[in-house]
């Protein structure tokens, strides 16, 4: 595959990545009807990193070859720096989303989580020296105007504590992050390495919170297994949002800038809106259109600067 084939399909890649983690907002809601917020999380890394694990076994037995995506091996190779991306992404991005956005209201966790790819573009300037050019800025800065004229559209009310905006803050941090670490991994470890290593951690410290939210009751734990609707919400977040997506953003890092990657970031706000609008027959409106033109042409300004 030529150089320039790399890239549509890294930018197909990051495009389909974000466009599954959209869903993945409707399809969480679903599971907590049945379950508490780390045992949804908890189902959901387990059941991934089960999957993965398969996978991994599965490349391990066929024997991929040095340079594939789906290469599995982590022989003689330092774990520290898989652990490091694995507790920023996903351990405590979610910890600082879930809590932030449970401590201010929309408006406010919309604005700030949209600011991801502003910080991407300050991160990959100081620690990856990807200067990015003036065009994307701009065109970053269109997307997250889109961003915040949806968000201005919901309801403002609801308490904001100070420490909800910190843990905000902090996931607007770790998720511009991830997209670092990923990248500058990229020339050691395989997209199947480096999302394994992510899944699994994940598990363990989700799991590890479920048993203590729960004081270990075996009922409350299993509790929503009987549910079908968790269950098919759960197939969701674990094969797509926490498989797919992932993977499809890990190997994006292989190839793009952190630009353009975390230009798609935004992509996942008019995803979310959409399917709420057309599934649970939430309200919308003409600005909601017009935010989210701005949101598609801020993307498509920067894949084009």
């Amino acid at each position: 595959m030529n150089e320039q084939a790399k890239v549509r399909a890294a930018t197909a890649a990051a495009l389909i990545g974000n466009a599954i983690f959209g869903f993945s907002f409707m399809f969480s809601r679903i599971a907590l009807e049945a379950a508490t917020p780390f045992v949804m999380l908890m189902y959901r890394f387990l059941a991934a990193a089960l999957m993965l694990s398969l996978l991994a076994f599965w490349s391990v037995r066929r024997g991929a070859e040095e340079g594939s995506w789906l290469r599995f091996s982590l022989r003689d190779k330092p774990i520290a720096p898989l652990l490091g991306l694995g507790l920023v992404q996903p351990v405590i991005y979610f910890l600082c989303e879930s809590y932030g956005i449970s401590m201010t209201n929309a408006t406010v966790s919309g604005v700030l989580i949209a600011l991801i790819p502003i910080a991407a573009l300050a991160l990959g300037r100081l620690f990856l020296k990807e200067t990015p050019r003036t065009g994307q800025v701009l065109w970053s800065l269109l997307s997250i105007a889109g961003v915040i004229l949806m968000t201005m559209q919901q309801s403002a009310g609801g308490e904001i504590r100070p420490l909800g905006v910190l843990l905000l803050i902090g996931a607007v941090l770790t998720g511009a992050a991830y997209n670092i670490i990923s990248r500058s991994l990229s020339a050691r470890y395989s997209v199947l390495e480096r999302t394994v290593v992510m899944m699994v951690m994940a598990a363990i410290v989700f799991a590890a919170l479920a048993v203590w939210q729960t004081g270990g009751d075996m009922a409350l734990l299993l509790a929503p297994l009987h549910s079908p609707g968790f269950l098919a919400a759960l197939l969701y977040l674990a094969a797509c949002s926490s498989v797919g997506a992932f993977m499809l953003l890990n190997y994006a890092n292989n190839e793009l800038p952190v630009a353009k990657t975390t230009a798609f970031c935004n992509l996942t706000t008019v995803i979310s809106l959409f399917a709420g609008v057309v599934f649970l027959g939430e309200p919308f409106g003409w600005a909601s259109v017009a935010a989210s033109a701005m949101i598609v042409l801020g993307i498509w300004g920067v894949q084009r600067s």
